[in-house]
């Protein structure tokens, strides 16, 4: 079903080449095939020797003075980047604005919906992208009512780095489970005067990441299978509970209640916790030379669904250039650009074959699991009013594993007003 449901988001994505080409009169649009100057617009560059600002370099070495690529950053923060691309969006589609236009932009996975409805991405021709490189999930999260809006730049799937030496001291297996995971955090976490586990428990983005993988683990979900809110059903409220018990019980430090990725990445580095979920960016980071766990971390996932992360690259409608726009983005989307991104930057890759790579698969053994957990990722859910929805999740979540409220409560009181804001039923 997968596959067929893919080869049919391929032919329709072919299509966008015909409503790439024409303005909103219908009339041919003499941007689509001009070259010139671009800006590309992506989060802040955290990478080890500037990855990114390297690639951006690579272009515009060979490309000559009339197609240069400027790099602009953005917030590390998920909600103001996107804040800062909506503003973007609508200002410059203002009569008579000036506003400098973002040709390319980085689009997180969960904002591609909502911007391609918005109108502040270009349709695009998958076979311009040779888009069958790709993988199938993170092509499926770009394409939008049978529409291709972006191009899979960056994949990634939820990745549970664990300190081997503790486990084979133990002569034990990587857990497999929440259950499993949860009953060695509490057991060997207090035997080595350590945390058991860390992930993103802050108010942000990384906390609707972090509850929902909880939730699939316990069987439940955000919308049940006949689309109507199903945050309060007992597999959901489960999976919160399991979080709430780890902070009430200690094998959760509280302080995680404040921890966003590199916060996270940092206590588990400095050797303070047994288990770390995290993205693929942490692992060259947790081994780098002078890393006090280098050498000492395991990589795993759990039988359960990971949330879909990553970012797609796109095209604004605003752009004057957009055949160097598409040609940019066929760069940074090339297997040698890919490579290149993972091997120093620690973004996992968006094209196939470079998962069944045998020289990346022997340097990196992590290769294989977080190709599984991509494959077998999930979107949060598929809306354009997903920031709303991320937002309630966020803000009584939060309050709940924080002790100020229980959890049951909070989930029932959260589907209800999910209920009355999304008109869900």
């Amino acid at each position: 079903m997968i596959r067929l449901r893919y080869a049919v988001l391929a032919l329709a994505a072919t299509a966008g080449l015909v409503a790439s080409c024409l303005d909103s009169t219908g009339q041919t649009d003499d941007r689509v095939d001009a070259r010139g100057p671009i800006t590309f617009v992506d989060g802040r560059d955290n990478t080890r020797g500037s990855q990114i600002k390297q690639m951006v370099e690579r272009w515009n070495n060979g490309r000559g003075f009339k197609e240069q690529v400027t790099f602009v950053e953005q917030s590390p923060a998920s909600d103001a980047h996107r804040a800062s691309l909506v503003a973007a969006a609508e200002d410059v589609a203002l009569p008579g604005s000036r506003s400098r236009c973002n040709d390319v932009i980085m689009v997180d996975t969960v904002w591609t919906a909502e911007f391609a409805r918005a109108g502040y991405l270009r349709p695009l021709n998958g076979a311009e992208f040779g888009i069958n490189r790709f993988i199938e999930s993170a092509v499926v999260n770009a394409t939008v009512d049978g529409t291709l809006y972006a191009i899979p730049a960056r994949s990634d799937g939820g990745l549970i780095y664990y300190r081997k030496d503790i486990l084979d001291a133990e002569h034990l297996p990587p857990p497999n489970t929440w259950a499993e995971l949860a009953g060695m955090a509490k057991r060997l976490g207090r035997a080595h005067g350590i945390g058991g586990y860390v992930g993103q428990l802050a108010r942000y983005e990384g906390l609707t990441v972090n509850a929902m993988e909880a939730i699939w683990a316990a069987g439940g979900n955000l919308v049940g299978s006949d689309g109507r809110i199903a945050i309060d059903s007992p597999q959901a409220k489960a999976g919160v509970r399991t979080l709430a018990a780890g902070l009430s019980e200690g094998w959760i430090p509280r302080e995680t209640t404040g921890f966003a990725e590199e916060e996270s990445r940092r206590y588990f580095q400095e050797g303070k916790a047994l288990f770390l979920r995290n993205w693929s960016y942490a692992y060259p980071l947790l081994n780098a030379p002078g890393s006090p766990v280098a050498g000492k971390v395991g990589v795993t996932w759990l039988s359960s669904p990971s949330a879909l992360g990553g970012w797609n690259a796109a095209i604004s409608p605003c752009s004057r250039h957009q055949r160097t726009a598409r040609d940019f983005i066929r760069f940074l989307t090339s297997e040698d650009e890919q490579r290149a991104l993972f091997t120093e930057g620690g973004f996992a890759p968006s094209v196939k074959s470079l998962y069944q790579d045998p020289m990346l698969l022997s340097q990196y053994p992590h290769l294989g699991v977080l190709y599984g957990s991509i494959r077998g990722a999930l979107d949060r859910v598929r809306t354009p009013d997903y920031d709303r929805v991320s937002d309630m999740m966020q803000e009584s979540l939060h309050r709940a594993l924080d002790r100020v409220v229980a959890v049951d409560p909070t989930m029932d009181g959260l589907a209800e007003e999910m209920r009355s804001t999304l008109h869900s039923g």
